[in-house]
């Protein structure tokens, strides 16, 4: 019996060292080695900054054909007061100058570009040589200095970067990296900043600039495109729709698609230099996630490379050059700011409401000017340029009402407003 107890006790204990060699065999295999598995799986997150109630945005503009639909498109977003950046070669800048000086007049910079291939592993020597034809040959034409470059997709890589630093231009753009958020890199190495253009994430359309030629080239809708810029307005801080202006001011389905998205939908649009003034990386340029996707197959583009604008309905009156307005730095008229007070509102909202009871319940004259008027863009682009940011419940005129005084402008409606109104009508 004690010789079966002691077999036993054996048994065990071996059965008991084998476990826990095994446990600890174990633990040191994929538990102490857990991180070097993690970051084996890990991916480039988008960005976690915190979501601002009204994001930023920057139109971007490309043209290489003709005039027509770019001054259609740079004249609807003249109304909205939208800025914006035209991806441009020098050799369309200068053949078409004076429109083009005029559209800059208007608030439209340009993107130099060199659209024959996207700068990817092209030498240095290459690539500053076509930079410097295309800083030269776009500011003999505008007068202005440059300030961004980019190529064919928006690429770029080291070489595009050197260049530009070399020769005092201080962005640079790059293909999408965080899917529709638009992102800005600021590389410890160099004195340029990347901007990284919003791309898109819907599988049916990947790999493409959020851009109304992307989706029409996959057979995409306006409806497709609404969707995603909806999404994208909605869930990042920073965002950089394209238009490639032959199809998005041409169209007339998809310039409506556009006109009711700007019409409808709170963004916080922002110049070139406004735009890049806050990075959201810094970091070596090599650390800087590259998107070299670009499937763009003969098959894909037959329709589009021979096309003169033939598919879908055009607008029925496209906006000529010579129907874009005249920059006046005396924007308003002297008779509409006789120290009236315009109210620009939707007539719905709480805000609006209790502004209009104010104006009431003090004997105020207002004028007011609802969403759904004809005149309400152009009228509110107008003041908007004399006051390009509000005091109040917002900076950047991103709640109703909209209220303007001989001096002041106010967006949204709070008791703060309230005594800066009556101290200054006293």
């Amino acid at each position: 019996m004690k010789s079966n107890r002691l077999f036993l006790a054996i048994i065990l204990g071996l059965a008991i060292f084998g476990l826990a060699v095994g446990t600890a065999y174990y633990y040191w295999q994929f538990q102490g080695n857990r991180s070097t598995l993690e970051i084996v799986d890990q991916v480039t997150p988008v960005p976690t900054k915190e979501k601002k109630s009204v994001p930023e945005g920057m139109m971007v503009l490309i043209e290489y054909k003709d005039l027509v639909g770019l001054s259609n498109f740079v004249n609807e977003l003249y109304q909205r007061q939208i800025p914006s950046v035209l991806l441009a070669t020098p050799e369309f800048v200068e053949e078409n100058c004076q429109a083009i000086k005029k559209m800059t007049n208007l608030g439209m910079e340009i993107i130099g570009s060199h659209t024959e291939a996207p700068f990817w592993d092209i030498p240095y020597e290459e690539q500053y040589q076509r930079i410097s034809e295309i800083k030269e040959g776009i500011e003999n034409c505008t007068g202005k200095p440059l300030k961004i470059v980019g190529s064919r997709f928006f690429a770029s890589d080291e070489n595009t970067i050197k260049a530009a630093q070399e020769l005092g231009i201080p962005y640079i753009t790059a293909r999408g990296t965080t899917g529709t958020r638009a992102t800005i890199y600021e590389p410890e190495d160099y004195e340029v900043k990347v901007l990284s253009i919003s791309n898109i994430e819907t599988v049916a359309f990947k790999y493409g600039s959020l851009c109304d030629y992307s989706y029409w080239t996959r057979g995409g809708q306006p409806s497709d495109m609404k969707k995603d810029l909806v999404d994208a307005v909605t869930r990042y801080d920073k965002v950089t729709p394209v238009s490639h202006t032959n199809i998005g001011g041409y169209l007339e389905d998809w310039i409506n698609m556009w006109k009711d998205f700007w019409d409808n939908y709170q963004v916080d649009w922002k110049s070139l230099d406004e735009l890049m003034a806050e990075s959201d990386y810094q970091m070596p340029f090599y650390k800087i996630p590259q998107n070299r996707n670009a499937p763009y197959t003969p098959q894909m583009l037959e329709h589009v490379e021979d096309s003169d604008h033939t598919q879908g309905n055009a607008v029925d009156n496209p906006c000529a050059v010579e129907d874009l307005p005249e920059v006046n730095q005396n924007l308003i008229d002297s008779k509409e700011t006789n120290s009236e007070i315009i109210m620009f509102h939707n007539n719905t909202g709480p805000m609006c409401l209790e502004a209009k009871e104010f104006f009431e319940e003090n004997n105020i004259e207002i004028k007011e000017v609802l969403n759904t008027d004809d005149d309400y863009s152009s009228s509110l682009a107008k003041y908007k340029n004399k006051f390009p940011s509000s005091e109040g419940v917002s900076e950047n005129y991103g709640y109703y009402p909209f209220i303007f005084t001989e001096s002041n402008s106010y967006s949204g409606f709070n008791d703060e407003i309230e005594a800066m109104l009556l101290e200054e009508i006293k």
